[in-house]
């Protein structure tokens, strides 16, 4: 039974670098004046499409903690979703043991955006709440962000920065949400 869940050691991806920015906004990289303004904007966007693809997009580790060995199901921040390790407290020890990936199998759940994890062996484990440890690595490392989520962030930088004295233009942008919906999570 699953006992536990919780995020660890997250780590943030740059999706748009401030020179990235600046280029898209036309503006000359050796100007700085409006830096920590246009950082302010990357920022923004980058919570704001997080917020609308309900998924993280900085990478972080997912840990599960199970009582026993036991078939596991979990939702999935996205396809790139990975097992990183499963360890376990075998019986009469206090150190964890890293369980051998050869003896475990992931595939996609019957839920959809789950997926599933089935033993192939289940070791002798210490009577505890948190004998079994599966590590899921979830978000993307910069190099790999998806293009359309970068666009979508660039336009709404670029919408920011245009309409920053006018609140009553900035709203809803139906492009970059159109870029975001393949990676919605419902």
């Amino acid at each position: 039974m699953v006992t536990d869940s919780y995020y660890k050691n997250q780590e943030v991806t740059v999706c748009v670098t401030l020179a990235q920015a600046k280029k898209h906004l036309k503006l000359r990289s050796g100007e700085s004046s409006e830096d920590e303004l246009i950082q302010g904007y990357i920022d923004s966007a980058k919570e704001d499409r997080q917020n609308y693809i309900n998924r993280s997009i900085d990478t972080r580790d997912f840990v599960i903690e199970v009582s026993q060995f036991e078939t596991v199901s979990f939702a999935v921040n996205y396809d790139n979703d990975e097992v990183n390790s499963i360890q376990y407290y075998k019986q009469g020890e206090t150190a964890l043991t890293t369980l051998d990936a050869d003896s475990y199998k992931v595939r996609p759940g019957i839920v959809v955006g789950t997926k599933t994890i089935t033993f192939k062996e289940t070791p002798q484990t210490e009577k505890r709440d948190d004998a079994v440890v599966i590590v899921v690595k979830q978000g993307w490392v910069s190099s790999k962000v998806p293009a359309p989520l970068k666009q979508a962030m660039l336009l709404l930088i670029g919408d920011q920065y245009e309409r920053r004295e006018d609140r009553g233009e900035i709203g809803y942008n139906r492009a970059a949400d159109a870029l975001c919906r393949p990676y919605r999570k419902f």
